[in-house]
């Protein structure tokens, strides 16, 4: 029988690692990707907010190339400058000569050529911050782009952000120290939106310890914690309840064991008083000289002898189970014969507590494969428990064959089996009467099984039960 191993200490860590370790990395693979993605999406709103601002630069330029009485650039920029901070000058040629507040911008003249030959504004840098938008109608802006988005307008996600307008990296975001080298590094690269202005902006930030997911760790730690302890547990409740199984069994065992040695000495001391008892009623048989009693006198006589006879032949099969030898022949049984021997045994007995007992026979003509005193002790075992349930008033025994085989049937019509008691009816010394041992199912099973048979119970609707025996069906390996 497999026995179950309570858990140590030792496996009891280790089951938890195993617990604890996969689901872990989970969460905190599950966590680097969601900050991941967050990161990405931010990125990518900073992306756009920065384009806007930049293709409204392109969007000035054009509506003040449309105009045919452009304004002066001085009027011109404190009316801009409130909803463009970014905008430090601005100015145009005005019949070839530069107008406005700043000088203008370096190589402005080819700068113009190049814009005109594009067909669209041109960038040229100042430095890593200012740079100029010339356009092809040689307006011209200004711009500071440390001044395109406040700092407290990005995503919250964002720890670092650099745009290259031409001079060098310029630092729009700075969140996050510089030094710091532990943990898990996310950066994404991806250029402005305008056609004139495509400046590359970086974005990254790196998932230190205090970003890691601490709190979901130390929750599944005590969960895994709790589970390999309940575990632990329920092991050693089980080993606990397989010890005392194991031993209730050794204990039936021994007790068992006990019962054949007491059943050894009862079959020896028992025997030859039987014996004498059944020469006795013979000779009292003998010798009836009433004629008007003598049939009464004898019936009851051959009763008497019969009880006896199979008294006897029952101790002999309990010494034959205790002290096993060679197994008896089986042959082919008369299941009428073997009917009519248990209703004349039977009968007149059960019809005094008001209990009728019949036998049907459903296959005539065939016969089990057995051991003719085994299967009387059997059916008369079977039928005596029917005729101890309550309020029984009729038992049937039938025979047939099924599915190739014999099959012998006892029923009732009582109130049935408990269902809880119905697993345990063949463990030796279980019983459900106040007064029973537990050994008699326990017997037909044994006898069952040396016949290469088997025994069940079943509960019968509305009301009864039945006990079926199913032996081999003889010639059926011819």
């Amino acid at each position: 029988m497999h026995t179950v191993k309570p858990l140590t200490n030792t496996r009891t860590f280790l089951l938890w690692l195993v617990l604890f370790c996969p689901v872990a990395a989970w969460i905190g693979w599950q966590d680097h990707a969601d900050r991941r993605e967050r990161f990405l999406q931010d990125t990518s709103i900073a992306q756009r907010m920065l384009s806007q601002k930049t293709v409204q630069h392109e969007a000035v330029l054009a509506t003040l190339a449309a105009l045919s009485h452009p304004p002066d650039p001085e009027r011109l920029l404190p009316s801009l400058q409130p909803s463009m901070p970014q905008l430090l000058d601005l100015g145009f040629l005005r019949d070839g000569t530069w107008t406005g507040s700043l000088a203008a911008p370096p190589n402005f003249a080819a700068t113009i050529e190049q814009a005109r030959q594009l067909k669209r504004p041109v960038t040229q840098p100042l430095d890593e911050a200012r740079y100029w938008l010339v356009a092809p109608s040689s307006w011209s802006l200004l711009l500071d782009a440390r001044q395109l988005i406040p700092t407290a307008d990005f995503p919250p996600s964002l720890a670092t952000l650099t745009l290259d307008v031409g001079a060098g990296p310029l630092t729009l975001l700075a969140r996050q120290s510089s030094a710091s080298s532990l943990g898990w590094l996310i950066d994404l690269h991806k250029p402005l939106g305008a056609v004139s202005q495509p400046f590359p902006l970086h974005s990254w930030k790196r998932l230190t310890p205090s970003d890691w997911p601490w709190l979901e760790w130390l929750v599944w730690t005590v969960a895994s914690c709790l589970l390999a302890a309940g575990t632990s547990v329920w092991q050693r409740t089980r080993a606990d309840a397989r010890r005392q199984q194991e031993e209730a069994r050794l204990a039936a065992m021994t007790r068992l064991s006990t019962l054949g040695e007491m059943a050894a000495g009862i079959a020896h001391e028992l025997n030859q008083p039987l014996t004498a008892i059944l020469a006795q009623v013979r000779a009292a048989e003998r010798l009836l000289d009433d004629e008007e009693e003598r049939p009464a006198v004898r019936q009851a006589l051959l009763a008497s002898a019969g009880q006896a006879r199979r008294a006897a032949d029952i101790i002999q099969r309990m010494r034959e189970l205790v002290q096993p030898s060679s197994p008896s022949p089986r042959t082919a049984v008369d299941p009428d014969a073997l009917a009519a021997s248990l209703l004349f045994l039977r009968e007149q007995e059960l019809a005094r507590r008001g209990i009728r007992l019949t036998w049907r026979n459903a296959s005539p003509g065939e016969r089990p494969l057995g051991d003719r005193v085994a299967l009387e002790q059997i059916l008369h075992n079977l039928v005596q428990n029917a005729a101890d349930a309550t309020s029984t008033r009729n038992i049937g025994l039938s025979g047939g064959v099924e599915d190739s085989g014999y099959v012998f049937s006892v029923s009732d019509d009582g109130p049935g089996i408990p269902a809880d008691a119905l697993p345990r009816l063949f463990e030796p010394f279980y019983t459900t009467r106040p007064h029973g041992m537990g050994l008699g199912l326990t017997l037909c099973e044994t006898l069952a099984g040396a016949m290469d048979g088997r025994i069940s119970v079943r509960n019968l609707e509305p009301r009864g039960a039945c006990f079926t025996l199913r032996l081999p069906l003889a010639g059926a390996d011819a």
